[in-house]
């Protein structure tokens, strides 16, 4: 049996022990990279938070338009009914107790005219008082 001297080449790299420098560092990273995660998340949680309240405002208001426009053409349709010339005339006489005027109290007015005081009344006479008609005599 031969023995020869063989040489065995083992590259042994140098062993260094981890440097407490890196860990803080590395645990710093990490705790930056966990503060942006959870502050990422954050701000994501506030727009979905913002958007479901203006879907919520917004739904409310068109609730009020629907019913404001349900009210407006109830009153439409009230006012239609009201501007009929038989109706307002038998409400007044019904419900007013008016009555229709009498030849004495009737007024006309000429709109067209320039004059301010040009107002002609049916029946003068009749409406006057024995006084009046007495200082309307005099004052002429």
């Amino acid at each position: 049996m031969i023995l020869t001297d063989k040489e065995y080449s083992y590259d042994y790299r140098s062993y260094k022990e981890p440097s407490r420098a890196k860990k803080p560092r590395n645990k710093l990273k990490n705790l930056f990279l966990i503060v942006f995660i959870c502050s990422l998340s954050f701000v994501i949680l506030l727009r979905y938070s913002i958007i479901y309240q203006k879907s919520v405002l917004l739904n409310k208001m068109e609730t009020k338009l629907a019913y404001t426009e349900n009210l407006n053409r109830q009153l439409e349709v009230e006012i239609a009914s009201l501007s009929d010339m038989q109706k307002i005339e038998s409400i007044a006489k019904d419900k007013l107790g008016m009555i229709e005027p009498e030849g004495g109290q009737r007024v006309y007015l000429n709109v067209g005219s320039d004059k301010k005081n040009d107002v002609h009344m049916t029946n003068k006479n009749e409406n006057k008082s024995i006084f009046s008609k007495i200082l309307g005599l005099v004052v002429k």
